[in-house]
């Protein structure tokens, strides 16, 4: 009896040295130790206290408090679940799950339980599982708006976004103040559909609803800068900042809106501030890196970052490519080529790494390797002027011109105004001696660069590069027609 009356007599010490240790010096919670104190075997007095301190957003004391209700009262259903969210905080989503399990365990027609489980999954791409809790969750509560957001957001991972934007419409049908579904929604319109101004509009929605809620202001920032509104981008970023000056998300953000108005100082400064904040912030050092290289012609500056952001996260896709273009500026072409190589593994549809890699073979002079990058730019983006384009200029260095041509001609009916396709279909037809289609094309990118062009939007300036090119290839035509 005396060895069990010991084990007891230690257990309760042992509560009593986490409710002191577990004490926030903020005044707000004063009343919540006090009871603890008062009380050390009361369960709800440390529930009570986790509640406190999960809204305080102090997540990691917040589980402790749970942690000693459960110990006291193992089935205690709602103790699970608020750790459940707790964990979820702390992006612990497999031990959130656990908890999930248990609160429905004790309580199984709780629908929180199954539409948090839901959203844990998603976390981490057990989308299925998703499925089935949000399914349960709208069976258990069909009028309430989280079911719905938890299953539209396990459709997104699973590439349905039709279903998904549906499920979203009826989050923000069954919540109409439910700001978060207007974020989720807005993100799917924006990062995924490509559909700017529908984001705007549901950022619009969100901030309305939470003005103060910094995340909102980082996409409708991101949103401005894809619609080349770089004054509301800007300001949404700084609202961010102000908003939540210790995110390094907001900081980010920014740096990437200033990289993108060609403001590389103001950009390294917000990355700097960003891993002062977050040292281990890979996608911080792989944008720092890509304004060192890209913006200041500081290349292998540039690639230190790059380096240190795939040693945080050799996943990083973003950086390879990066570290890639780095490379190619500076002359390290096979090293260059090892990193396109990397990304076209880990994302065979991005064609960025099959262009790169191209441009790559074509300035060390492997023309027969180059036509198969480019060939699938224009399976991934069979709508793209640019693709065409750039597929016209390798067949061009083939001599291979009647390809040329006729990639030129996809490019401009694409782009009716793409002075550069003009020009360089007027050096292939002047290989053909094709003399007056290509006298027609070099007037046709002449009056494109002067702004002149029938239906042409105004220039601010004329293109006085690719005038001297044009101009040069009217001496090479009027040679060429001498012989």
């Amino acid at each position: 009896m005396g060895s069990s009356f010991e084990r007891f007599g230690s257990w309760v010490g042992q509560l009593a040295t986490s409710a002191a240790t577990n004490e926030d010096p903020d005044p707000a919670f004063r009343e919540f130790h006090q009871a603890i104190r008062l009380k050390p075997k009361d369960p709800e007095g440390y529930y009570k206290r986790g509640l406190a301190y999960l809204k305080a957003e102090k997540n990691k004391q917040a589980v402790q408090d749970f942690d000693q209700a459960i110990l006291l009262k193992p089935e205690y259903a709602q103790a699970y679940l608020q750790r459940g969210i707790a964990r979820t905080q702390l992006k612990n989503y497999p031990e959130a799950v656990r908890d999930f399990d248990q609160s429905i365990l004790h309580q199984p027609n709780e629908a929180e339980a199954y539409w948090r489980r839901a959203m844990a999954y998603v976390e981490y791409g057990q989308d299925q599982q998703a499925l089935r809790d949000a399914d349960r969750a709208i069976q258990l509560k069909p009028k309430e708006a989280n079911g719905y957001l938890a299953r539209g957001l396990a459709l997104v991972n699973m590439g349905e976004y039709g279903k998904a934007i549906q499920d979203l419409d009826r989050a923000i049908g069954a919540g109409p103040n439910f700001a978060e579904a207007y974020y989720k929604r807005g993100a799917v319109n924006a990062f995924i559909l490509g559909k700017y101004e529908l984001a705007v509009q549901d950022l619009d929605q969100a901030i309305r609803i939470q003005p103060r809620a910094a995340k909102f202001y980082i996409l409708r920032g991101n949103a401005f800068l894809h619609l080349r509104q770089y004054e509301e981008a800007l300001r949404d970023s700084n609202q961010a900042v102000s908003l939540q000056p210790s995110d390094p998300e907001a900081f980010l953000a920014r740096g990437v809106l200033h990289r993108k108005m060609q403001q590389p100082d103001k950009a390294i400064q917000d990355f700097d501030k960003a891993i002062a904040l977050q040292p281990d912030f890979a996608e911080a050092f792989s944008s720092r890196g890509e304004v060192y290289s890209a913006l200041l012609n500081q290349h292998q500056r540039g690639i230190q970052d790059l380096n240190r952001a795939l040693e945080l996260r050799p996943d990083l896709i973003e950086a390879y490519f990066q570290r890639g273009m780095a490379y190619r500026l500076a002359g390290q072409l096979q090293t260059a080529i090892l990193d396109f190589y990397q990304v076209i593994q880990r994302d065979p549809d991005f064609p960025g790494g099959y262009q790169e890699r191209g441009e790559a073979y074509l300035q060390l002079g492997q023309l027969d390797r180059a036509p198969w990058d480019f060939n699938h730019v224009v399976q991934i983006r069979s709508h793209d002027p640019y693709s065409y384009f750039d597929r016209g200029r390798v067949y061009l260095e083939l001599k291979q011109f009647d390809k040329a041509i006729w990639d030129f001609n996809e490019a401009i009916q694409f782009k009716p105004h793409f002075a550069d396709a003009f020009l360089q279909r007027a050096l292939a037809h002047c290989q053909l001696n094709n003399h007056g289609q290509a006298g027609a094309d070099l007037d046709a990118a002449e009056k494109l660069a002067k702004g002149s062009y029938p239906g042409q939007k105004p220039l601010l300036t004329e293109r006085t590069e690719l005038l001297e090119k044009i101009a040069h290839a009217r001496d090479v035509l009027a040679k060429t027609v001498a012989k």
